[in-house]
């Protein structure tokens, strides 16, 4: 199993602040919660990820698989 990884970055205060939650490699715009804490946002984009993938299978619509990285032992 494959695992996404997530971005958890602040929202301006001009553009009403909290923190908003990302998978950038399923796409940064359609995946993302917002919160008023990390927790918050973290748990939102939870919830917007399930109702996603649950709408993207009833309509056949593929869901994209994240790039494969390899890390190098050094």
């Amino acid at each position: 199993m494959s695992r996404k990884r997530i971005s958890i970055e602040p929202i301006l205060p001009e553009e009403g602040g909290g923190w908003r939650a990302y998978i950038p490699e399923l796409g940064e715009l359609a995946f993302q919660g917002d919160g008023e804490t990390p927790q918050e946002a973290l748990a939102n984009l939870e919830k917007i990820k399930a109702d996603l993938f649950k709408f993207y299978l009833e309509k056949g619509i593929p869901i994209p698989e994240p790039a494969l990285t390899i890390k190098k032992a050094a």
